[in-house]
């Protein structure tokens, strides 16, 4: 009998302790989801605004006047902001592709002819460079085993990507 009445008085005190500790497992696990889904928004929301200038350049239907204003905006306060939260959040790939870039930016005189024109060495190392950045962003928002080559990034954008493949796929940085 007092074993019958220990079991009928722990029987409920256990499954209300394991109901208590099942919904907080499962609020926990539920803020986590959320932080992560707010953190990913804020991720893409921020890598948006780093391409827009880039994408701007690979639209052809823009004018070059269009072009230089979005291209210009590498140098606001804005764009800066968003660089720097790259800085903090981005993947280490991602973050050394993206300096790259903008070093290229920096320097592009060293990448003119005599003419003073921008060399096809300037052109194929701006598109492997933004390439490698769309596959770090993949890699760090999504798929990090993507079977994907950098060509494939932008195959979409440009006509005559079959030309530059292989220049574009085995660039050092």
């Amino acid at each position: 009998m007092n074993q019958t009445l220990i079991i009928a008085i722990l029987t409920p005190i256990l499954l209300t302790i394991g109901g208590i500790i099942s919904w907080v497992l499962k609020t926990k696990r539920e803020e986590s989801m959320n932080s992560e889904a707010k953190s990913r928004e804020y991720k893409i929301e921020t890598y948006k605004l780093l391409l827009e200038p880039f994408i701007a350049t690979f639209t052809s239907t823009l004018s070059q006047k269009v072009k230089q204003k979005e291209i210009n905006k590498l140098k606001t306060l804005e764009y800066k902001k968003a660089a720097f939260d790259l800085t903090t959040f981005g993947s280490d790939e991602a973050i050394k592709i993206f300096n790259k870039i903008m070093q290229t930016f920096f320097h592009a005189d060293k990448y003119k002819d005599e003419n003073g024109e921008y060399t096809t060495e300037y052109g194929n190392r701006l598109i492997a460079l933004i390439c490698e950045f769309l596959l770090q962003i993949r890699k760090d928002l999504y798929s990090k085993k993507t079977k994907l080559e950098r060509s494939e990034m932008l195959e979409f954008m440009i006509t005559d990507m079959e030309k530059t493949k292989h220049i574009i796929n085995e660039m050092n940085f």
